[in-house]
């Protein structure tokens, strides 16, 4: 294995001055993310969720953006999982999106609200059926015994 502490990147492709940002962020996020979408082809969407356990440690996992509104960001989870839990203790939530090829990241923090349970339900049916089931078979977060 190489030396670790030589493994570096430097980044030069993007330069971002003040003068050049919208008003409105979410604006330059929709505009970033169009750009990874053409760009990446895969997993654009994905981010790091970190949220606080009751334990007070920290916990990041990845989640897929579903939709950006002018209000925030839209993604879906078992309500079950351990994301939900955390966050049922604790709304504050952080997500970071990085987009290594675009040499960009986006770091947000927020509060987490549930959207209305018939956009859920509308979300879930576009949901291909194998993931449907499994989403319906599984109690997520919790450890299987056997297959």
């Amino acid at each position: 294995m190489n030396d670790i502490k030589d493994y570096r990147t430097d980044y030069g492709k993007q330069e971002l001055n003040r003068k050049d940002l919208p008003e409105n962020p979410i604006q330059l996020f929709k505009s970033w993310m169009q750009e990874a979408m053409d760009t990446l082809k895969k997993d654009a969407n994905a981010f790091t969720l970190s949220t606080l356990g009751v334990d007070g440690f920290p916990s990041g996992r990845m989640v897929l953006l579903k939709e950006v509104r002018e209000e925030g960001f839209v993604f879906f989870t078992n309500y079950n999982s351990q994301k939900s839990q955390d966050i049922e203790g604790n709304s504050k939530v952080a997500l970071n999106f990085f987009w290594p090829a675009l040499e960009r990241q986006v770091r947000v923090q927020g509060v987490v609200e549930k959207i209305l349970e018939v956009e859920s339900d509308a979300y879930f049916k576009t949901r291909p059926y194998k993931s449907q089931v499994g989403a319906w078979a599984s109690e997520q977060s919790s450890i299987i015994e056997s297959r």
